[in-house]
């Protein structure tokens, strides 16, 4: 909003509005230096900050909007040109011409940027390539980036005329650019990793295994319920670096990772060597019940959601001054991992804690109504839940169909 009030404060270069060409024109001006800033705040997005953690409450939900973000910058940047043709083609030649290189090097970087840009964009969000292919197509926006700014930055525009324009937008692509190398080519230099060891290697079941972590030299300090990205420095497995949330205690001296293999990166987890080497970037995340409003809650997981549940859990006592329903939702009772851990812990909590296991094959899934039936009122309770995407987002809706405040209603996703 900032820049297009700059831009209709700066004095105007040529007519803007009156006619429908002018007008297209303009549009078009306006969807380019937009898209451009766009792409700039996603950079930002992805340096997964402190700030950033706390400015969007998660990286989950920062995420999200890095997504939609980047959508919204496509359209603008695709439709950037075509708004443009009324001022620089009348037929079907002079539009390719218009669209293709010249010996203008100004319009040749709008035009490389674009291309690219839509290539890697596509690439990202709809082909979800491999990692290491991933990787490097985020590390190649920036390029697509760059070619942006300099198109931005040498044609003769409003931009170009205006200093207070040309000063904000000089800043933000700046802070935009700035942020792209400090994530993606100097993380290794500047950003802060833990150095942990595998100490021991469990498989809860056939789908879930459980690492313990010995620190190194520094042990990460955390909250009940975040998650860190874990990057296994071993030749066995790619050196890749995925979000999972902590099932230990933050008292504890090892840290606990539970793991579901579901994906290339998960499924051979299992055969990780004791005494390999690890990296932890973090901790991340504010779902916590300490940030609950009301004294009852409701925490619903369903699988491998349990993680943070169970990080939660081991910081309770019979001090705890919070009613706590615990409905953990799985296929049967062989996928209910660390049931008996929860259990034993509730026992210790005075009857803060209450361990409800639910199981598909016989319940059906969780709604709404089965936890009003389990837990009771809901409209005096927080709602916690870690879960599959479409499962937390199907609860919301029907707790929210319910009479539940949005604003009561917790989640943990990673979706990203």
């Amino acid at each position: 909003m900032i820049v297009i009030i700059l831009w209709f404060l700066s004095p105007a270069i040529q007519p803007r509005f009156d006619n429908l060409a002018h007008t297209s024109v303009t549009l078009g001006q306006l969807l380019g230096l937009v898209g451009v800033l766009l792409l700039a705040i996603n950079f930002i997005i992805s340096t997964r900050s402190r700030f950033i953690d706390w400015i969007f409450y998660g990286l989950n939900n920062a995420y999200k909007k890095h997504d939609q973000i980047g959508q919204l910058a496509l359209i603008f940047l695709i439709f950037h040109p075509f708004f443009l043709l009324p001022k620089y083609a009348s037929n079907l030649p002079s539009v390719a011409k218009f669209l293709w290189f010249s010996s203008d090097w100004a319009i040749n970087f709008g035009i490389l940027a674009l291309w690219a840009f839509v290539i890697l964009v596509i690439l990202t969000l709809y082909a979800r390539p491999k990692y290491h292919i991933w990787k490097w197509t985020h590390k190649l926006m920036g390029l697509a980036f760059l070619l942006g700014v300099f198109h931005v930055w040498l044609i003769p525009s409003d931009t170009a005329h205006f200093l207070p324009l040309r000063i904000y937008v000089l800043t933000v692509v700046s802070v935009g650019f700035m942020a792209y190398l400090y994530r993606s080519l100097l993380s290794a230099f500047l950003i802060k990793k833990y150095q942990y060891i595998v100490a021991r290697v469990t498989n809860l079941n056939k789908d879930i295994v459980e690492l313990e972590l010995e620190p190194k030299h520094e042990s990460m300090k955390f909250r009940a319920g975040q998650f860190v990205f874990l990057n296994l420095k071993s030749a066995k497995h790619s050196e890749e670096s995925h979000p999972f949330s902590l099932s230990s205690s933050p008292e504890d001296d090892n840290v606990r990772i539970t793991i579901k293999k579901s994906g290339d990166y998960t499924n051979h987890i299992d055969t990780i060597d004791t005494g390999t080497a690890v990296e932890l970037e973090g901790p991340f995340g504010k779902f916590s019940y300490k940030n609950a409003t009301h004294r009852r809650q409701i925490w619903i997981a369903g699988g491998i959601g349990i993680t943070p549940f169970l990080s939660m859990a081991r910081t309770l006592t019979k001090n705890s001054d919070s009613t706590i329903y615990l409905i953990y939702g799985v296929r049967n009772r062989v996928e209910a991992v660390h049931l008996d851990t929860l259990k034993n812990i509730a026992e210790n909590t005075n009857g803060r804690l209450q361990i409800m296991p639910f199981y598909s094959e016989g319940n059906g899934y969780i709604t709404a109504e089965k936890t009003r039936e389990l837990c009771g009122d809901l409209n005096d309770a927080d709602i916690f839940i870690c879960a599959p995407p479409q499962m937390i987002s199907s609860l919301r809706k029907q707790f929210i169909n319910s009479g539940v405040d949005k604003q009561y209603i917790h989640s943990e996703e990673f979706n990203f």
